[in-house]
C-alpha cells in the first residue's frame, strides 16, 4: 500500500510547537531538515534573510510536498523560495502574531535518504533597530525539535553599527571584515535563546519631569516626590529642580525622595530636568552586601506578593533559582493586548496571575516573579520606570499614568551583583529574546518598590485631579552625559569659646550643591580635642540637593588648659575651619560672670531669709502676761 502524505515541518521561532498540516499523523524522524541561515543587516536596519535548507526523507512510504516555515513575532516582506529547478509558489499569513510561510515544493522526496536542497529568503525591518546611540538586534529562537538536524547562523553587521556592546548568547565565531562584523552561533545556542546583540558605546537620556502637589490641610504639611535615583544600572545627573526641596533623602529602596513643605492650601508644581547614563548590565554594586533585616524585608509577603499562598509556595520549591522563576514566567504568562486596552486595567496580583495565565500585562509578570523569588528565599522587588520601545507588540508598555505609559520588571538580589534587573515580559513577547542575563539600553528605573508594593509613586503620577491627562514625563536621546560635576557646601557650628575638661556638642553640616550623588563618602572631623561620640558619617548616597547634618560631641585632653583649638570639616576635596578659645575650668569661679551669677545668687538668698524671717515674726503669737 502506497501512502501519500503532505507533510508540513514547522519551524516554529516562538512558541517552539511543532505540528502537522495534514489529517495523519507521522512520527517525530521521519524527515529531517538542516538550515544555513545568514542575516544581513544593512546600514538602514533592514535584515535580508537567506536560509539554505535541506529536507531530507527518513522513510520509503512517505514524501513531503510543501513546508511551512512559522516565524514567531516577526512581520516579513519579499518572501521568495527556490530549488534547483526554479522558483516556488509561497504564500504568507500574519496573524496572532506569528508570520506563517507556506512553500509548495516543485519537486517531491521520495526514498530513504533522498534530500531536496532549496532556498528560502525573505527580508524584515523588525530584526535591527536603532535606539538612540545604540543598535540592537533582535532575533527571535529556534524551536527544540528532534526534526532538526544541523543547524548554524551568522550575522552580518555593517561597520556603520560601531563596536559590539554585547552578544547573547556569546558567538562562537566572530571576525572583522573590510564592511563590518560577522557574527557565528550554532545549534545548540539558538534553541535555548535568541540572538541579542547591541552596537554602540553607551546610551544617553535627557529627561523633564512634571510634578503637582496640593496641601488641601488648614495646616502646614510635608509632602514628598520620587526622582530617578542612582543605582547599578544607571547615572543621574539633576540638571535642575525647580523650586528646590528642603531636602533629598534616600530611603529604604534606594529612592530619591525629594521633601517640600507646603502652607495651608498651597499648591505647587515642580519640574526636574537632567540625564541619565543608562547600562545593560549593573556595572557596580552600591548596596555592598544585605544585612540580614534589608534580606528579611525583601523575603516579606506584601499586597500582590502572596508570598506565603500554597499554590505561590509549591511552585518555588519546584523552581529555586531566579533563571528558572525568569524562564517559568516569561514562558507560563501570555500578555494580553486586549487587557490592555480596557481603560479600567487593575492589577490582579501574583496569585491570580498564576490562576489566569493568558490575561497578564507587565503588571502580572512582574509580581509573580517577586512573589516565587521571595518564596524561594531570593530577595526580590519592583522597579517602575521608562522603557523606550519602537515596536509595541514585541516590547509593550502596561503602566498608565493618565498620558504617560510607563514599564514594570522585576530584579533579584545576587550576593556577588547587588541588584540584578530582568524583564520576563519582553522575555515573552519578543519570542524568547534573553531578558536575564542582560537587559538593554533603554531601561530607566524612576523607582524600585521593596517595602511596600505600592508605594512610592513613580513620576507621572503627581498630577492635578483635574488634568490627569496632561503628559508630565518626557525623556529624549541625547549624545552626551552633561559634565558630572561634584560639588558640597560645608559648615561646621562651634562656640567660641568652650570651658577645659567640659564635654560639648558641635554639629557638621553638608549639602550637595553639584548635580550628581556623592557615593561612600565621609563627613570627617579632624581636631586636637577627644572625641567622645559622633554620628555615623559615612554616607552611602548622598543625592544632589541632599542635606545632612552630623553630631560630634568633644572634650579637651585637660581640664586647667588655656589655649586655642582648630577644628576642621572634611568631605571629599572641601573643607571649612572654625577656631575656638579653651579657657580654664577654674575660670567658671573668677570669671565676671560667675561672679555676678555667685552674687546674685547670694542675694536672693539673703532676700529671702530676710522676708521669710520678717513674715514669720509678724504671724507668730506674743506671749500673754
Amino acid at each position: 500500500m502506497r501512502f501519500f502524505a503532505r507533510l508540513l515541518i514547522f519551524f516554529l521561532l516562538l512558541s517552539g510547537l511543532w505540528s502537522l498540516l495534514s489529517s495523519k499523523v507521522y512520527a517525530q524522524g521521519e524527515f529531517t531538515t538542516d538550515y544555513k541561515v545568514q542575516y544581513s543587516i544593512n546600514p538602514s536596519g533592514a535584515t535580508d534573510v537567506t536560509q539554505q535548507i535541506v529536507l531530507k526523507n527518513n522513510t520509503a512510504n512517505f514524501y513531503a510536498d510543501k513546508f511551512e516555515l512559522k516565524i514567531g513575532s516577526t512581520k516579513v516582506e519579499n518572501v521568495k523560495a527556490q530549488d534547483s529547478v526554479g522558483p516556488m509558489p509561497v504564500d504568507v499569513k500574519f496573524e496572532n502574531n506569528v508570520t506563517s510561510i507556506s512553500v509548495k515544493f516543485n519537486q517531491r522526496v521520495i526514498g530513504i535518504g533522498k534530500t531536496l536542497p532549496w532556498t528560502l529568503s525573505y527580508t524584515s525591518s523588525e530584526l535591527a533597530t536603532k535606539s538612540g546611540q545604540i543598535w540592537e538586534v533582535s532575533i527571535p529562537k529556534v524551536a527544540d525539535s528532534g526534526d532538526i538536524g544541523d543547524y548554524s547562523a551568522t550575522v552580518n553587521v555593517p561597520k556603520e553599527f560601531g563596536p559590539i556592546a554585547f552578544a547573547v548568547p556569546e558567538a562562537k565565531q566572530a571576525s572583522q571584515g573590510t564592511f563590518g562584523q560577522s557574527f557565528s552561533f550554532d545549534r545548540d545556542q539558538l534553541t535555548k535563546s535568541g540572538i541579542a546583540m547591541s552596537f554602540g558605546e553607551k546610551q544617553v537620556f535627557s529627561f523633564s519631569l512634571n510634578y503637582y502637589l496640593e496641601n488641601q490641610n488648614l495646616t502646614t504639611q510635608t509632602q514628598q516626590i520620587t526622582l530617578p535615583p542612582d543605582n547599578n544600572y544607571q547615572k543621574i545627573v539633576l540638571d535642575k529642580l525647580d523650586p528646590a526641596p528642603m531636602d533629598v533623602a534616600v530611603d529604604a529602596d534606594g529612592n530619591f525622595v525629594a521633601k517640600y513643605r507646603l502652607l495651608p492650601k498651597q499648591r505647587l508644581d515642580i519640574t526636574a530636568s537632567g540625564s541619565v547614563e543608562v547600562f545593560s548590565k549593573p556595572f557596580r554594586n552600591l548596596d555592598g552586601q544585605l544585612s540580614k533585616q534589608q534580606r528579611d524585608l525583601y523575603l516579606q509577603p506584601q499586597k500582590y506578593w502572596e508570598v506565603d499562598n500554597p499554590l505561590i509556595g509549591d511552585k518555588a520549591a519546584e523552581l529555586k533559582t531566579p533563571q528558572k522563576i525568569y524562564d517559568y514566567v516569561s514562558s507560563y504568562l501570555s500578555y494580553s493586548q486586549d487587557r490592555l486596552n480596557n481603560p479600567k486595567l487593575e492589577r490582579k496580583g501574583a496569585v491570580d496571575a498564576l490562576n489566569t495565565p493568558r490575561e497578564s500585562v507587565c503588571m502580572e509578570f512582574t509580581d509573580l516573579f517577586i512573589a516565587l523569588a521571595r518564596a524561594a528565599n531570593i530577595p526580590a522587588r519592583e522597579v517602575e520606570g521608562f522603557a523606550y520601545t519602537q515596536n509595541d507588540r514585541l516590547r509593550p508598555l502596561s503602566l498608565s499614568a493618565g498620558a504617560d505609559v510607563l514599564h514594570a520588571w522585576p530584579e533579584y538580589w545576587d550576593d556577588q551583583l547587588g541588584w540584578v534587573q530582568v524583564d520576563p515580559t519582553w522575555g515573552s513577547t519578543s519570542g524568547g529574546l534573553d531578558y536575564f542575563n542582560k537587559l538593554d539600553f533603554n531601561h530607566v528605573t524612576f523607582i524600585q518598590r521593596g517595602s511596600s508594593s505600592v508605594a512610592p509613586y513613580p513620576p507621572g503620577a503627581y498630577k492635578r485631579r483635574d488634568n490627569e491627562g496632561q503628559k508630565s514625563v518626557f525623556l529624549n536621546f541625547s549624545q552626551e552625559l552633561p559634565d558630572s560635576t561634584l560639588d558640597s557646601q560645608l559648615d561646621l557650628s562651634v562656640p567660641p569659646k568652650i570651658i577645659s575638661g567640659v564635654p560639648i556638642i558641635v554639629f557638621g553640616k553638608v549639602q550637595n550643591v553639584g548635580k550628581t550623588s556623592f557615593f561612600n563618602t565621609k563627613l570627617s572631623l579632624l581636631t586636637n580635642l577627644r572625641v567622645l561620640s559622633q554620628a555615623d558619617e559615612n554616607f552611602a548616597i548622598l543625592p544632589p540637593y541632599a542635606k545632612r547634618s552630623v553630631e560630634f560631641r568633644l572634650q579637651t585632653n585637660q581640664f586647667l588648659s588655656d589655649s586655642s583649638a582648630e577644628l576642621t570639616l572634611a568631605f571629599a576635596d572641601k573643607f571649612v575651619v572654625a577656631k575656638t578659645t579653651i579657657v580654664p575650668i577654674y575660670n567658671l569661679f573668677i570669671s565676671p560672670t560667675f561672679i555676678i551669677g555667685v552674687a546674685v545668687a547670694i542675694f536672693i538668698v539673703i532676700g529671702g531669709f530676710y522676708l521669710y524671717r520678717r513674715f514669720h515674726l509678724r504671724r507668730a503669737p506674743r506671749p500673754r502676761i
